[in-house]
């Protein structure tokens, strides 16, 4: 296989599910802190101040993950997995496919 790789390949599938998987994490990261504080604003345990804080926190987070993800894919998936806190137990739970280069 040429340096190209095909959507119907296992391998692209593969780095499809992890990227999904990762930026999925990601903005679970940003926007979970935001979900609390709003809930917290609702019941009255903060003001409105803070509530716009909480929002100016997921703006400022948005910005790292949109970097990550302009990435071309096979640099995205290397950053991927070099976050191996978060990489690492995914990777366990789901091998990467082999592919014929990787069995000779």
């Amino acid at each position: 296989m040429s340096g190209v790789r095909r959507r119907d390949t296992p391998e692209w599938a593969w780095e499809q599910a992890l990227i999904d998987a990762y930026d999925d994490y990601r903005w679970h990261q940003v926007l979970d802190p935001l979900a609390v504080a709003v809930r917290r604003w609702e019941a009255g345990e903060l003001d409105h101040v803070d509530l716009a804080r909480a929002a100016e926190r997921v703006r400022k987070g948005m910005s790292p993950i949109d970097d990550i993800f302009s990435e071309k894919r096979e640099m995205l998936v290397r950053m991927i997995e070099f976050d191996e806190e978060w990489s690492a137990p995914w990777i366990a739970a789901h091998p990467r496919p082999q592919t014929p280069e990787m069995e000779r």
